[in-house]
């Protein structure tokens, strides 16, 4: 629907329908540009490499948290995304929200598919701190892209719930790869990226083909819940025995690697979330689909009749 006064003002509607498509093509851009940056400066430079193990070897467990962090990330496998995405595609399909269906399998093959190749096409500098490639993280990426597709799937009755434990999800994953010594925090940072791009390339095409998108959702609930989740996963994972190194001497630097993680988790969710809540919505159902161009087009190219 148009607001009041856009019927006379044809720009104030151009923008009013643009907007958002602007948004995620600069929100994907900017992802693009962060991923290539953090991954020169982690994974190609001593102070990058330095900084990041040392993000990494503060945030420890005793021994039963470690158990069962590893357990955790035991259960990210083919398998269960299989299951996740059959699941997000299936609920889609019943909602008949089928340009959500395919822009959330779109985004989960993508982001994993993206991350695998850059762990295999790169190469990590040795700095004295391993050499093995592990940036982006794939198990971070399999749960960033899966809460991404769920907030594209999900009913706006539960999208707000889905940010909270999407966030406290990819949290736990997160803290769960730093206690194993799987990964540094910049993969973690490197997974969200990926996803996001993956998540604002498949909004902006479907709003591309459907001719604009009406808006996006309000941020507000989407940004308080996304933050308790947050905060939800540290005080689990703190009471579970996920603690600073060297006890209170290393506290605050523990605290500082798992809330930014964590707050990074957040505003990636609340963003997501916002930007997809016209495709959630049902917005996917109104305006021109790609079947009305296609007879549009057949139109024009009917022979005109001609005289008798």
């Amino acid at each position: 629907m148009q607001r009041e006064g856009e019927a006379s003002h044809p720009v104030r509607a151009t923008w009013h329908r643009w907007r958002s498509t602007a948004a995620c093509v600069g929100i994907g851009v900017l992802s693009v540009v962060a991923l290539v940056w953090l991954g020169d400066r982690s994974q190609q430079t001593r102070l990058g490499q330095s900084l990041d193990q040392a993000g990494m070897d503060v945030v420890v467990g005793d021994q039963a948290a470690t158990r069962g962090l590893v357990g955790v990330l035991g259960n990210v496998s083919l398998g269960s995304i299989a299951v996740a995405v059959l699941v997000l595609v299936g609920t889609a399909v019943v909602r008949e929200r089928y340009a959500a269906a395919a822009a959330a399998t779109v985004l989960v093959m993508g982001a994993n598919v993206t991350t695998q190749a850059m762990k295999a096409l790169t190469e990590r500098a040795d700095h004295g701190y391993l050499t093995v490639e592990s940036f982006p993280s794939g198990h971070a990426t399999v749960v960033v892209s899966l809460v991404f597709a769920a907030l594209v799937v999900a009913p706006e009755a539960v999208r707000t719930t889905m940010s909270l434990i999407g966030s406290g999800a990819i949290t736990v994953i997160a803290a769960a790869t730093l206690v194993a010594s799987w990964h540094r925090p910049s993969d973690v940072i490197g997974a969200l990226l990926v996803s996001l791009a993956w998540g604002t390339a498949v909004l902006a095409t479907w709003s591309l083909l459907r001719g604009g998108m009406p808006g996006v959702a309000s941020a507000r609930p989407h940004r308080i819940f996304a933050t308790t989740g947050v905060v939800l996963a540290v005080a689990g994972l703190v009471a579970g025995g996920v603690r600073p190194g060297r006890g209170w001497i290393d506290f605050l630097d523990a605290g500082v690697v798992l809330a930014g993680i964590g707050l990074a988790a957040a505003l990636a969710v609340t963003t997501f979330a916002q930007l997809a809540g016209p495709m959630a919505t049902g917005a996917d159902t109104a305006g021109p689909t790609p079947g009305a161009w296609l007879g549009r087009v057949r139109s024009w190219r009917a022979p005109r009749p001609g005289p008798p």
